[in-house]
């Protein structure tokens, strides 16, 4: 959910005057983007990724798959032209002594403390559970390469502002400066398309990662082909490539709350409404691109919130409600929202949603 479970590529000065990108940018890294954890996780274990992988991230929005790579002791390159909002954060985050005292804090590395790479449920909220509907707490589990093997995954939960991130030490936020920024030979962020990348890159690289997931709304993969043709040619021969995608509906509880959108957005007809999961869509995003299917697997990324109000400030921060505040307002799409989260609310006041998300890694030929 790169904005993502799936974002909705608005243009950017359209959407800019009635959602407040940089709050839904601290929303999105502080609550929702973490949710994903377990699938980034599931990818670097399968892929061994460490030192010596060379990472290009496609949309790599706030940089949380990034910062989990580069704890692995991975040379990272983060490429987004949606979101200036959420890099900015993702410079916070990897870039700490570019952003020093601009925004009063940074967001420390994985390094910083002793326990990363993971996200830990919180007061009430139980680990992840496995795609076929084990229990068990343990962190997520890569699947043999060639299978579709489920995974298991633990989900952050979000607790307020304050919260910690996976493997990472908060100090503070900010919603700073977009642009090009480069303070170490291990870590850069550019803001625009892989061509961009292209002119700093020393050696070919050997993952390119796509994780803002498709399958939830019609025409979400439009645009991809675009990007992997811009950064296909900064990847090295057999070099590996990771698509995400949403599992089937009935895997994926979050399914009927993102209806709503579909729902309130009606009158403006829009081309992007919600569509169900097609088993085949990475794969056909993949023979577009040219690339060779080598392995895909499942991971359980359910979501769990605090409360309510977390969950619908973490969901409004996909973008995938923009559309129908829009045509109706946001207190409305508030409304609906809540409504529409009831059935996944526990006594405790916790939100919880069982997910599954697939990744098809290919490669270059």
């Amino acid at each position: 959910m790169t904005p993502t479970l799936v974002r909705q590529h608005v243009p950017h000065a359209e959407s800019a005057p009635r959602v407040g990108l940089c709050a839904r940018a601290r929303d999105w890294s502080e609550i929702q983007e973490r949710m994903l954890v377990p699938l980034y996780e599931a990818v670097y274990e399968r892929l061994e990724v460490g030192p010596a992988t060379r990472l290009l991230g496609l949309r790599c929005g706030a940089g949380l798959a990034l910062l989990l790579a580069a704890g692995r002791g991975a040379e990272v390159t983060g490429v987004d032209a949606v979101s200036p909002e959420r890099l900015a954060l993702a410079r916070e985050r990897l870039l700490p002594d570019a952003r020093r005292g601009a925004a009063g804090g940074v967001f420390g590395l994985p390094g910083e403390q002793a326990e990363h790479g993971g996200s830990r449920g919180g007061p009430g909220v139980p680990g992840g559970r496995d795609a076929r509907g084990g229990g068990g707490d343990r962190p997520g589990r890569a699947g043999t390469q060639g299978t579709d093997d489920a995974e298991r995954g633990v989900p952050g939960t979000h607790r307020g502002a304050g919260s910690a991130e996976p493997g990472v030490r908060r100090e503070g936020t900010g919603c700073g400066t977009s642009g090009r920024t480069r303070a170490r030979a291990a870590v850069e962020l550019v803001a625009g398309s892989p061509v961009d990348a292209a002119g700093a890159k020393t050696a070919p690289y050997t993952l390119v990662t796509v994780f803002e997931p498709i399958g939830c709304l019609a025409g979400d993969s439009e645009g991809l082909g675009e990007l992997l043709a811009d950064a296909l040619p900064l990847a090295a021969r057999g070099a590996a490539v990771v698509l995400a995608g949403w599992g089937p509906p009935e895997r994926c509880a979050t399914s009927s709350v993102l209806r709503v959108a579909t729902k309130l957005a009606d009158p403006l007809r829009s081309a992007r409404s919600w569509r169900p999961a097609r088993r085949d869509d990475l794969e056909e995003v993949a023979q577009r691109a040219g690339l060779k299917p080598d392995g895909s697997g499942r991971v359980a990324c359910p979501f769990g919130y605090a409360d309510v109000d977390s969950a619908v400030r973490g969901l409004l921060s996909t973008g995938l409600f923009d559309a129908a505040i829009a045509a109706t307002d946001a207190k409305q799409v508030d409304k609906e929202l809540t409504e529409a989260l009831h059935p996944y609310r526990r006594p405790d006041g916790t939100v919880w949603m069982p997910n599954v998300f697939r990744y098809l890694v290919a490669r270059v030929p």
